[in-house]
């Protein structure tokens, strides 16, 4: 018995529940058409990203989570601490030097604007599981349309589309609001992270 109760808390540490994990996939850009990233240069490859969130109260360590695509090709390690109820995006560009560094085929996030799907992974140890996935379709690709959760964390997908407006009534709709890379969905105005000049070049 004593064997037994020793082995038990420590499976439950190990392999935590799906339902509790706090690192959630947020908002996707598959299809920019401007230069996101503020590097001053747009490149379809470098300028996609995936947003995760910290949904919960308090700082996540991000070191074990990675993302993949839909055949769990890894495409950026994650590391480092997400405050509590903090957003972090991650560039195409940041994802291609992460695979050139890691030795993996390097192509960036490569997500189809056709639809795709984005995989949220964890590694324990050895052992790694999928805490999260979002499956999109080409309504959500459309050139500088995002699609993401709204408001952050919650179950609801939207398609963020002031600068392409969707029109259609296949879900996920559109709002006539932003992307929003690094803050909240959904906001009127968000919190953009990128140097003006990249923000005015949207507007062009």
């Amino acid at each position: 018995m004593k064997r037994i109760a020793f082995i038990f808390p420590l499976f439950i540490f190990l392999f935590p529940a799906l339902s509790s994990a706090e690192i959630v996939i947020n908002e996707i850009m598959s299809s920019p058409s401007t230069d996101w990233d503020g590097d001053g240069v747009y490149n379809y490859r470098d300028d996609e990203w995936v947003e995760v969130y910290n949904d919960s109260d308090s700082p996540a360590v991000l070191d074990g989570y990675r993302i993949g695509d839909a055949d769990t090709t890894w495409r950026y390690g994650l590391c480092g601490i997400l405050p509590a109820l903090g957003h972090l995006v991650v560039y195409g560009s940041q994802s291609y030097a992460w695979e050139r560094a890691n030795g993996y085929p390097a192509y960036g996030l490569s997500l189809s604007n056709t639809g795709d799907t984005v995989r949220l992974w964890r590694f324990v140890g050895v052992d790694s599981f999928q805490v999260d996935s979002y499956s999109y379709g080409k309504n959500a690709g459309g050139s500088n349309r995002s699609v993401g959760r709204k408001p952050s964390g919650s179950q609801d997908w939207y398609i963020f589309d002031s600068l392409n407006p969707y029109t259609g009534t296949e879900p996920p709709l559109g709002t006539g609001s932003p992307p929003t890379p690094g803050g909240p969905n959904g906001s009127a105005t968000g919190v953009d992270p990128r140097p003006w000049g990249a923000i005015k070049a949207l507007f062009r």
